[in-house]
């Protein structure tokens, strides 16, 4: 994906600039991992249906801020925010509408797991393998003939790896990680792609200008 994104900046396509969008999303995660500077998680933060039901409706939108580590920040927010700036020609709302999605699709997907809550849920891999989704329909949809065969191979490793995990129950390499990530909740990540995938149908991406194209 990274040797695609420089070949794509070279030519002033894909890989835009982010906006303050892209500014806005970076200082809300920084101010969440305030406490892990600490050695504290920020409990406050996470999603718990409890808590929530208690009237702490704030974690409903906080919980993907949240990270349970300085790793588990790194690995999450970086892949996040790495795809979301890949998404910058589709626009700010459709950019902005995905991501929601994304996220909105992980979490709806965390309660159809058995005990899914009994430490709560937080972190942006779900929605990060929304992006991925949007991203690889955007590319091989509406990309130039040259972006489509990397759009359906990225299309096609996030669903089947989503897929693998969410019948399984484990997430890829959940044993060899350098650091704590919690306990993932593998059926989060098919539900991030789903929540992903339907908002970039819904919202569509910008068509394309070719390089002959002014």
């Amino acid at each position: 994906m990274n040797a695609v994104a420089a070949r794509m900046d070279k030519r002033g396509g894909r890989f835009a600039p982010g906006g303050a969008d892209l500014l806005v999303l970076s200082a809300l995660i920084a101010l969440a991992a305030l406490p892990l500077l600490a050695g504290r998680t920020p409990a406050a933060l996470i999603y718990r249906p409890d808590a929530v039901l208690a009237g702490q409706w704030w974690r409903v939108f906080t919980h993907p801020l949240a990270h349970v580590s300085i790793y588990h920040l790194v690995l999450d927010a970086g892949a996040f925010l790495l795809l979301y700036r890949q998404l910058a020609p589709l626009g700010l709302a459709r950019r902005v509408a995905i991501a929601a999605a994304a996220a909105a699709g992980s979490l709806a997907a965390a309660h159809l797991a058995p005990g899914a809550f009994a430490s709560g849920l937080c972190g942006l891999s779900g929605a990060a393998h929304g992006l991925m989704a949007a991203l690889g329909l955007d590319m091989a949809l509406r990309g130039a003939a040259r972006e489509r065969r990397a759009g359906w191979t990225s299309l096609a490793m996030v669903v089947g790896k989503s897929l693998i995990e969410a019948a399984t129950g484990s997430v890829f390499f959940a044993d060899i990680h350098l650091g704590d990530i919690g306990r993932p909740i593998a059926v989060c990540h098919l539900g991030g792609v789903f929540g992903g995938a339907v908002a970039w149908a819904v919202a569509g991406g910008r068509a394309r200008k070719t390089p002959s194209e002014s």
